[in-house]
């Protein structure tokens, strides 16, 4: 969580950061804060039964106007370009979700069978996904459905249109035993 909050601080000084955690963690958060010095963030917020709450928590707390880029903090090596690209894209278009290209082939399971899908209509997407907050915290105001996979999703049901920006396959996000391995090794480059 430190690699990703630091990335942010380099890339936008000036914005405030609201952290959304679980509340089993804050303690945990306060006890890291003063063995590593401050974390940057202005705002911890209580998070939510799926992301689409914990990001919903967030929002509550952010003023009406202005920017906002919404991160995993599993992905802690967002480049400072990404930030910035996130940021700027979403300034010009009300949202922005940075993708990469699939380099394995895909499959679709289909009962006992599969079908060979082309992957070139595919994208990988990753956050920071950044949105123009007039327009993502009224998209929030629904109810949670199983469909929104991420804040790109909610922003796309109410009828806006996501920008996309490539992104970078070093943004791992960090979910196996495996992914933190290779996280460790690309945070030793």
């Amino acid at each position: 969580m430190w690699w990703t909050l630091r990335r942010f601080q380099e890339a936008a000084p000036d914005a405030p950061i609201t952290l959304v955690l679980h509340d089993s963690l804050f303690d945990e958060f306060r006890q890291l804060e003063e063995k590593h010095g401050p974390s940057g963030a202005f705002a911890v917020v209580k998070g939510g039964a799926e992301r689409f709450h914990s990001v919903l928590n967030g929002l509550v707390s952010l003023p009406d106007e202005g920017l906002v880029a919404i991160h995993d903090a599993v992905r802690p090596l967002p480049s400072k370009e990404i930030i910035k690209t996130s940021f700027d894209t979403a300034a010009l278009h009300g949202g922005s979700i940075p993708v990469v290209e699939l380099k394995d082939s895909i499959r679709k399971i289909s009962g006992l069978n599969s079908v060979a899908l082309n992957r070139s209509d595919y994208l990988l997407v990753q956050t920071p996904q950044s949105f123009d907050l007039s327009l993502i915290k009224p998209a929030y105001s629904v109810n949670y459905s199983i469909a929104f996979t991420d804040d790109a999703s909610v922003f796309e049901a109410a009828g806006h249109r996501v920008q996309h920006f490539p992104g970078c396959p070093i943004n791992i996000k960090v979910t196996t035993p495996e992914d933190l391995v290779i996280a460790r090794a690309l945070l030793e480059i």
